[in-house]
């Protein structure tokens, strides 16, 4: 008895309907895409996330670092601009790659003061601009991508069942209903 019960397949079940073999068959099928796509999204996001900050190592691999003088203290700067309420930002003056001297706005600590220097990055027109991508930004866009694609093939597919979950009870519904009004009325003694 306990044989039987151990080799017998989840069809041999009487009370499944073709919907549910069906159902149960799609749902199995989403879980083996999963398993299948997921590890070879990671792959193709680290690829791109990596093919991406090589680029981006690139077009700043002009940029250089230059010496920034601060013209006022952190305290008559505008704190708060761009949503840092640890930073000011204050005019500083510096001299491009071109021998240029240039003047522009920059991002300081709250405590910085006037004539203070500090190290800044600009392009090669004396442009500033942030620094340069690191190693460990080019490692952190490749583990986020190594995550976040794997999440989104997962919530899409589990968008997919769902769907396949409604239209699979529509159907188990609608033949109740039928086998309901086929037997009702053999049940009833009002006709």
């Amino acid at each position: 008895m306990q044989w039987q019960r151990l080799t017998r397949s989840p069809d041999d079940n009487p009370l499944h309907r073709h919907v549910d073999r069906i159902e149960s068959a799609i749902v199995a099928g989403l879980v083996g895409a999963f398993l299948v796509a997921a590890p070879l999204l990671c792959l193709i996001a680290v690829q791109v996330a990596g093919a991406a900050a090589v680029r981006e190592r690139q077009a700043e691999s002009a940029w250089q670092p230059v010496t920034a003088v601060l013209q006022q203290s952190a305290a008559a700067g505008q704190v708060g601009e761009d949503g840092d309420l640890d930073t000011s930002w204050v005019s500083a003056r510096w001299v491009a790659p071109d021998g240029a001297v240039r003047h522009g706005l920059v991002a300081v600590a709250l405590d910085a003061k006037a004539g203070q220097r500090m190290t800044v990055w600009v392009t090669p027109a004396g442009q500033l601009t942030h620094p340069p991508l690191t190693r460990a930004q080019v490692l952190e866009w490749e583990t986020t991508g190594a995550i976040l694609a794997p999440l989104g093939l997962a919530a899409l597919l589990v968008v997919a069942g769902g769907v396949v979950r409604v239209l699979a009870n529509r159907r188990r519904t609608a033949g109740w209903t039928r086998a309901w009004e086929a037997t009702g009325p053999r049940w009833s003694s009002l006709r």
